[in-house]
């Protein structure tokens, strides 16, 4: 069920997950870098990319995407394509997959890459928005009524508890009414799909995973702060601060790690 573009055919297999509103190209400029020496599966998340269709009919994705099932996925991905080690990269929204698989799959993980990852703090907004009925009443009503939206995110940059980087970041990505509606559908079903950093920290401790944390020094969208739990559960994870924002993260790293 899971749709990709894959890149490269060297001998270091890397699975990787891109952001909320972005597709399997997210992942271009690595693949760039790295075509000789990798060979990258860039995963599209459910209700992303090509993952909406198959056979031109629309996918059926379950409501709620439990850990459990995305185990499922991922372990038939891996048989399909003979994978038996490989390592992880996730961005944004990604992140919160990447957490999640490494730790299913630790025993078989070379290495963690997170960029700017979702899934280390739990963000209020999103907790409001998706984890009770009523949240998620408001979140469509929201969506559907986007001018109250900004308006209240407009007022919220006035006094401080909203960035205007952030209420940017949101006004891109739900500028249409698929965005909309892709927002709607990814947020509610993602929202059970986590991991606690104590456990995580255990498994690539155990399996002793590599996990190197990339962050965007002026990124508001998911800045330092919110990783926080995660340096704090793992010492020995190394960070590395980039001088950029949260949209150009993937072109930064891939430059670096290309040279």
């Amino acid at each position: 069920m899971l749709t990709y573009i894959k890149y490269g055919s060297g001998p270091t297999v890397w699975l990787a997950f891109h952001g909320i509103g972005q597709n399997a190209h997210c992942f271009e400029p690595l693949a760039h870098q790295l075509t000789h020496t990798h060979t990258i599966y860039s995963i599209e998340l459910p209700h992303h990319g090509r993952s909406v269709l198959k056979q031109n009919q629309p996918t059926n994705w379950p409501a709620i995407l439990t850990n459990a099932y995305w185990h499922g996925l991922v372990t038939l991905f891996l048989a399909t394509h003979s994978i038996n080690r490989f390592s992880v990269i996730g961005f944004s929204m990604g992140g919160r997959f990447a957490l999640v698989t490494a730790e299913h799959f630790a025993a078989q993980i070379d290495g963690l890459l997170l960029l700017a990852p979702d899934g280390v703090t739990q963000d209020p907004w999103f907790r409001l928005a998706t984890s009770t009925v009523a949240g998620r009443i408001l979140l469509r009503f929201f969506l559907n009524h986007t001018h109250w939206l900004l308006k209240i995110g407009h007022g919220f940059v006035r006094i401080g508890l909203l960035s205007a980087s952030q209420l940017r970041f949101a006004e891109v990505t739900m500028q249409t009414p698929a965005q909309r509606e892709q927002i709607y559908r990814s947020w509610t079903s993602f929202r059970t799909l986590k991991t606690t950093m104590r456990t995580f920290a255990i498994a690539m401790t155990t399996h002793q995973v590599q996990v190197r944390l990339f962050l965007g020094q002026y990124d508001t969208v998911l800045p330092r702060r919110h990783m926080q739990p995660l340096e704090i559960a793992l010492p020995t994870c190394q960070v590395l601060i980039i001088p950029t924002g949260h949209n150009s993260l993937v072109r930064r790293v891939a430059a670096l790690l290309g040279t």
